[in-house]
């Protein structure tokens, strides 16, 4: 399950340019796994008790499906903006269903996410997009 650094930057830039203020806080990863799914990606939360135990703050990873490769790039772009409208305001480890609140923040971070092709296409030229 490779780390995708690129694409964990990309990810920030859209937490950031959101104006998101919880999502300034929180730790995101992003890995590749060759998992079957209808689905283009899942995010993970380590929860609270975790955090503490490890003395961690917040912590979140997505993981990108192999249904994401075929996209293209606004597209990629959106699935990392909802999987990223996933984490609640208390950023506790746990994930937030699609709620208003969810609705409000993925709106936020599709604005944001529109800037974001420059870096997903320098990741996908390092290579990540042949997982």
């Amino acid at each position: 399950m490779p780390r995708l650094i690129g694409y964990e930057r990309a990810a920030k830039f859209i937490a950031e340019r959101s104006g998101l203020p919880h999502l300034r806080r929180v730790e995101v990863y992003v890995v590749a796994t060759d998992a079957r799914s209808r689905a283009y990606a899942r995010i993970w939360g380590l929860s609270k008790a975790l955090q503490e135990a490890l003395d961690l703050g917040p912590l979140y990873v997505i993981e990108l499906l192999k249904e994401f490769w075929r996209l293209q790039c606004p597209e990629k772009a959106k699935v990392l903006a909802h999987e990223l409208a996933h984490i609640p305001t208390t950023t506790s480890g746990a994930l937030r269903p699609h709620n208003a609140a969810f609705w409000r923040d993925y709106k936020a971070l599709l604005r944001a996410s529109e800037d974001a092709c420059p870096l997903i296409k320098e990741a996908d030229r390092a290579g990540t997009s042949s997982l």
